[in-house]
């Protein structure tokens, strides 16, 4: 399951008041600037922000939700570092422990039902990409109670059609691309991916604090699910130029300008990630030049070493498996332009065996037929 927004819950938990933190006008402010710093992976300017609101709230949830974020940020990718992973995990549960002890007091209600949705929501993500998928639908399910909660207000407020659009979308989507958990699924209420879509936009359009979010969510289905590059371009670019220095937004972006045969483009913003050492950065550096060599240059020994490059460096589930699916499927490419069949046939293989996307595996399948 994707991550629930930060922003969204702040910007609902202020529209609807609460007696101490969202009555707190400064207190919220410094939040949303911070998040935006955040974004932007600009840390310290980040903690400068959160620091007094934290020291204000010691006990409530929103310092243990801050201070998980900034873990997340601070460790990309996160679930590649144990010990980071750990601390997330453990203030995610903070979190959600926290809101538990105000839950059933009906003035902090509402409040608490928004941090027991995000706490349960990144709970949600971090299992799903450690490929726990039982144990993330398990973490979702919690989740449910609480956004059920909180739907009626998704006709009175922009906000709320982010987590409706996510929920109506994936409820759908999910089990199709993983199985395994169609069996836990019948506990949900049924959803609809048009409608998910539909609201996921109107969001992005109307909402304020929940419009990043729902930019990001509609890129990725739109080039995971939909195959829809030009719409998936526009919600690319509206993020990127609001964060440039986030090399997470970057590589997204490289990505759907790619796909969009925007070659000029792409290699240029290529170049900032080629002196960036984490390991995200540089093999989706590796494996965008390897495309642009082989597309844009036909320069084939040099695509082909970028992809090789590419797949020397450590993916990550979240942000880089998809790359290597890509990256496979270039070699194969290749070898079937230099009659390498038999390599070839192991390239489309292995392609096969971490692309997600659906057009991606269609392509894949497609191409190996030929040379079966």
């Amino acid at each position: 399951m994707k991550k629930i927004s930060l922003l969204l819950f702040f910007s609902l938990l202020y529209i609807t008041g609460y007696a101490q933190f969202l009555d707190d006008r400064q207190s919220t402010a410094q939040v949303l600037k911070g998040l935006d710093y955040l974004y932007n992976l600009q840390p310290a300017q980040a903690e400068a922000e959160f620091a007094p609101v934290k020291a204000k709230y010691a006990d409530h949830p929103v310092k243990f939700l801050l201070n998980a974020l900034q873990i997340q940020w601070k460790n990309i990718p996160i679930d590649q570092q144990p010990a980071a992973l750990n601390s997330y995990l453990a203030e995610l549960n903070k979190c959600v422990e926290a809101s538990h002890r105000y839950y059933e007091i009906p003035a902090y209600k509402m409040e608490c039902t928004f941090f027991l949705l995000a706490g349960h929501g990144f709970l949600a993500l971090a299992e799903n990409y450690k490929g726990s998928f039982i144990n993330a639908t398990q973490e979702a399910r919690k989740a449910l109670r609480y956004f059920k909660e909180g739907k009626k207000y998704k006709n009175s407020n922009a906000e709320f059609l982010f987590a409706n659009g996510l929920y109506n979308y994936y409820r759908e989507r999910y089990p199709e691309t993983k199985p395994i958990v169609k069996p836990i699924m019948v506990f949900f209420d049924s959803g609809n991916k048009a409608q998910g879509l539909a609201e996921l936009e109107k969001s992005f359009r109307s909402s304020v604090f929940s419009r990043t979010e729902a930019g990001m969510y509609l890129r990725d289905i739109y080039i995971k699910y939909e195959a829809n590059f030009g719409k998936a371009l526009y919600f690319s670019s509206e993020v990127f130029k609001d964060y440039p220095q986030n090399f997470i937004l970057r590589a997204g972006h490289i990505e759907t300008l790619l796909l969009n045969l925007k070659f000029d483009e792409a290699e240029k913003l290529n170049e900032a990630l080629q002196s960036n050492t984490n390991p995200v950065a540089a093999l989706s550096y590796h494996m965008f030049d390897g495309y642009i060599q082989e597309h844009k240059y036909k320069n084939f020994s040099q695509a082909k070493a970028a992809y090789q490059k590419a797949l020397k460096v450590k993916y990550n589930d979240r942000y880089t498996k998809e790359y290597v699916a890509f990256a496979y499927l270039g070699l194969a490419r290749i070898a079937v332009h230099e009659g390498d069949n038999a390599n070839a046939r192991n390239y489309y293989k292995q392609c096969l065996k971490y692309a997600e996307y659906l057009w991606l595996i269609t392509v894949a399948k497609e191409e190996q037929k030929k040379i079966a």
